[in-house]
């Protein structure tokens, strides 16, 4: 560990400089030669005998005897690089719950010996010194052993960017790095007020022991860092993800491309391809439960892809051929409790958490048990200090025993905490057995998402898994990987298993690059990820966050989800990786919530094309028909989507400048409304907007000016058609309203002038664009705050279910069976017999029904069931095959007390009627379809009934009884 000087190239006759002047040229370089060596020399002889010197070609670092770092020094540019704010030791361990530091260093040949204060413990390294690193790798530890230890740490004097992933210190000039050398470390920077500090911990169990743990510290100009980076991971065998030229994943293009998350079937290719095109997309991922029913053995969901592995290959080459790249979304670190893992025998591979031991033996029918541990932490104890579990906690409410899955209520008795209460035996396929006292009951960790166990990454049940998961993947060809659900691993060493099942499953797929992604981005997947920044959508997550066991204190809008998301973005450019702006939503109205509004969905695009992070939109064909904003809110995405790759020239768009950094930095601006307006100058230009409250809040208008244009944009939150009513005294006699609307490829301008002292502007689901002239932006916010609005009548057609245009099998009139119900509107259709799903020759009535306009329509029916509970029908349009499943079920609202309601799509016992509206795309002309018998008690007074049935254009019209008494009696 001597002090190596730097390489000083010969002189050499330089062919730019006249001879004349080239012995003067050597005489100089000459000269600095000497006063290059002579400043080492000084610097030498002020330092201590004991010092320890590390060196590369551009960095040198001294560190003390009694191990703190005195310097760190970037030779090529002479710039001080240490933090002095505080004097950093390179180390220290934790040993039996007490903190040490590192307080004395010795050379030994080549080896590094760190002594540590009050305990006799000694960690001996190896270094290795390369031409760009210095690589401190833990040979051997002597003494008593600790359990964590943080082995390599330096403080720098850089802070403007800190990369927690990178766990890198860097300005434009000079990057400060502390890489983990192998997967068993964990590398991670603590900022400091003018300073950072970088390292590199380790730990002794689960997983890997201390010893090999390796970290590098590097000193590099900054824009040296991705290729010094790219030979790092290949000399230490980590995670790679490079091209052809070697060139990451994470800096082609493919890292800043948006992308769908959809679930979809083999016969819904052509869907995706038209979603892409409407959009600009040239990316999409298939959701996990779309291509397989279980994930473990990662069985085909053969309804999707009939002919399982073949299917999902000649998918994956349709997308292909029109130019999209497809991603598979997968759970990898976990097994589906529907798999073959887990029935009719648990596999033992599973991470136990928890354990407790049976106090005496049980039987097989037994619904109490007893044990002689303490289960106050344990999911369902009313004392667990843990209050919020993934999915709700009574998926977590399980315990094994030998070979049996129980499910239980609770935990009691209260103060014991002692006791399963409730337990329902045989659960997930087991089967329910007698246990012996003193057996051992294991809680099994749980993924609350799919519902599943988490894999023991210390088994070979990740191997196997992965192997599956890697054949899948190689032979259908895709192009991505999102590993989801990172969260789920074993917590006592987190940040390791988060990045091994990545590693592993990364290493079984044959193709390169790949575009990387996952729930969980960590130090170690650095080298392998392409971008990061994901985070469920709204407002699911915040949704599922309650549904946990979680509070909310205030509840979050769409645009602060955006910035959440944005600050994460920007954390990414410090990763130097490119951040993602997702998953985002494209959902309807459900309850109070609005649904996706076009203000929303400019809001994120602003941010896309401020940070250059591609979107991602996860949603379903069914949500996207529901709302009726969908086609407007794509057509928004597309415009700012090549606006995007414009801006930052992966593509042209003719005639048109770009952003200045200016205006970038404007749109990065945090609960301010913009828009990019590309049509009134020759430059793209953000245009500040806010909203102008109306009478009716479901009528939006966002204004801004623009030179001397004020810009109006205006729709109906909800769709619906209306009238808006300014007054025209509020504005100037010479004002000039001309309104723009766009359909498809065309776009048609008119003008709006004054009748009767009003000017009316229409309202409707479409993004309306109207610009004033000739008038102040205050006069036009008044004549918005003082406008009224008038909605059009709901247009409805009514269906009396008794007037079927055809009938087939026991679907017959209650007036047939003679059945009489005195609340039913007019007589009802009922199933007499017994419902079988699978029959051969099916029952159901057909109707014909003529809609007056292309648009979304919702279906509301009006049900009853005798019994109560959560029965249904089955809804099929003309051309689908009758499954009777997912969007083809009416009904199920259990909550209904047995009565006739109106209901659209319900979960279950609990959905109060009506639940979800059920909304569909239909063209103008005659509609044809049918409804089943899906589920009942099986004689004609026990089945379901239907009576009368409404389509509505307005998505948020609900019919009523006395609505359809007087519709139907007339």
């Amino acid at each position: 560990m001597t002090l190596k000087p730097h390489n000083i190239a010969s002189a050499q006759t330089d062919p730019h400089i006249p001879e004349t002047m080239q012995p003067r040229k050597q005489e100089l370089r000459l000269g600095l030669v000497l006063l290059f060596l002579l400043c080492i020399l000084c610097a030498g002889s002020l330092l201590s005998a004991e010092d320890i010197l590390f060196q590369t070609k551009s960095c040198r670092a001294e560190l003390g005897n009694d191990a703190v770092w005195q310097s760190l020094v970037d030779l090529q540019t002479g710039r001080s690089l240490l933090g002095t704010d505080r004097k950093t030791s390179i180390a220290f361990l934790q040993l039996d719950g007490k903190t040490h530091t590192a307080n004395s260093a010795r050379r030994e040949a080549d080896r590094l010996v760190l002594g540590f204060n009050g305990v006799d413990t000694q960690l001996q390294y190896t270094v290795e010194q390369a031409d760009a690193w210095i690589t401190f790798r833990l040979d051997r530890i002597v003494g008593p052993r600790p359990q964590r230890i943080t082995f390599l740490r330096i403080g720098v004097a850089l802070n403007e960017h800190v990369g927690s992933r990178l766990n890198g210190a860097w300005d434009q000039q000079t990057a400060v790095i502390l890489r983990g050398a192998n997967r068993q470390v964990l590398c991670r920077p603590v900022r400091r007020t003018g300073s950072t500090e970088l390292t590199a911990e380790a730990q002794d169990e689960p997983g890997p022991r201390l010893e090999g743990s390796a970290a590098s510290l590097l000193v590099l100009p900054t824009p040296e860092v991705r290729t010094v980076l790219a030979r790092y991971a290949t000399q230490y065998g980590l995670p790679e993800n490079t091209a052809a030229d070697g060139v990451a994943a994470k800096d082609l293009s493919i890292a800043r491309g948006s992308y769908w998350f959809l679930s979809f079937a083999e016969n819904q290719a052509d869907q995706v391809i038209q979603c892409c095109r409407k959009t600009g997309f040239h990316q999409v991922m298939i959701d996990s439960g779309a291509w397989c029913t279980s994930s473990g053995h990662y069985l085909f969901n053969k309804t999707r892809y009939p002919d399982g592995i073949e299917s999902l290959r000649r998918t994956v080459a349709r997308l292909h051929e029109a130019g999209i790249l497809v991603g598979m979304h997968c759970f990898a670190s976990k097994v589906s409790k529907i798999d073959p893992h887990v029935a009719p025998v648990p596999d033992r591979r599973f991470l136990v958490d928890l354990t407790a031991v049976l106090a005496g033996g049980l039987s097989a029918d037994s619904t109490t048990v007893r044990t002689s541990s303490d289960l106050s932490q344990w999911p369902g104890s009313p004392v667990a200090k843990q209050k919020v579990w993934e999915g709700g906690v009574e998926k977590h409410q399980e315990v094994v025993i030998d070979d049996e899955i129980l499910q239980y209520d609770s935990i009691g008795p209260e103060g014991t905490w002692n006791t399963f209460v409730g337990c329902r035996r045989g659960d997930w396929g087991t089967r329910p057995a007698e246990h012996k006292a003193e057996s051992e009951c294991r809680h099994l960790a749980v993924d609350g998402c799919i519902n599943g166990y988490v894999i023991d990454q210390e088994t070979d049940l990740l191997d196997e898994v992965t192997d599956r998961l890697a054949e899948i993947f190689n032979t259908c060809g895709f192009d991505m990987v999102y590993f989801d659900g990172c969260e789920d691993v074993d917590r006592r060493r987190f940040d390791y298993y988060a990045a091994n099942f990545q590693a592993v499953a990364m290493s079984k797929f044959k193709k390169r690059p790949i575009i990387h992604k996952g729930g969980g981005f960590h130090h170690n997947l650095w080298h392998s990820f392409t971008s990061s920044a994901t985070i469920d959508q709204y407002p699911g997550t915040y949704l599922a966050y309650l549904r946990a066991g979680g509070t909310i204190d205030q509840w979050p809008t769409c645009k602060d989800h955006i910035d959440r998301t944005a600050e994460r973005v920007a954390a990414c450019q410090d990763d130097m990786i490119p951040g993602e702006l997702g998953w985002f939503g494209i959902n309807p109205a459900d309850g109070e919530y609005d649904g996706l509004q076009y203000d929303e969905v400019e809001y994120l695009m602003c941010k896309s094309l401020a940070y250059d992070a591609p979107i991602s939109l996860q949603t379903s064909f069914a949500r996207m028909e529901q709302h009726p904003l969908t086609e407007g809110i794509l057509a928004i995405i597309k415009r700012y989507e090549a606006l995007r790759h414009h801006q930052y020239g992966r593509m042209s768009i003719a005639n048109t400048k770009r952003l200045s950094e200016a205006d970038l930095k404007l749109l990065e601006t945090q609960g301010k409304d913009f828009l990019v307006d590309t049509e009134l100058w020759d430059a793209p230009m953000p245009i500040e907007m806010a909203r102008v409250p109306l009478a009716d809040d479901d009528v939006r208008a966002f204004i801004g000016s623009a030179g001397d244009a004020v810009l109006l944009r205006l729709w109906h939150a909800r769709g619906r058609e209306g009238e808006l009513l300014l007054d025209a005294s509020t504005l100037s006699e010479s004002s000039v309203v001309a309104e723009q609307l766009q359909a498809g490829d065309s776009t048609t301008v008119s003008r709006h002038v004054p009748a009767n002292g009003r000017i009316t502007l229409a309202v409707d689901h479409r993004y309306r664009k109207i610009e004033f002239r000739g008038v102040p932006i205050r006069s036009v916010r008044k004549a918005l705050e003082t406008a009224e609005f008038t909605v059009r009548p709901p247009q409805r057609i009514w269906i009396h279910a008794a007037d079927f245009s055809a009938s087939a099998g026991a679907m017959v009139k209650g007036s047939s069976a003679g059945i009489e119900d005195p609340d039913a509107i007019g007589d009802f259709i009922v199933c007499t017999g017994k419902i079988d799903r699978t029959a051969k020759d099916p029952s159901y009535c057909e109707y014909r029904v003529e809609i007056p306009k292309k648009g979304v329509w919702t279906v509301w029916a009006r049900v009853r069931y005798p019994r109560g509970g959560d029965m249904s029908f089955g809804f099929v349009r003309a051309g689908e095959e009758a499954t009777l499943d997912g969007n083809q079920v009416i009904g199920n609202c259990g909550a209904n007390d047995a009565g006739w309601h109106w209901t659209g799509r319900g979960g279950g016992v609990t959905t109060v009627p009506p639940g979800s509206p059920i909304r569909l795309k239909l063209d103008e002309g005659e509609f044809t379809f049918r409804i089943y018998p899906r589920e009942g008690h099986g004689t004609a007074e026990t089945n379901p009934r239907l009576d009368v049935m409404c389509r509505c254009a307005a998505p948020d019209d609900m019919p009523a009884d006395n609505d359809a008494k007087t519709q139907i009696t007339q």
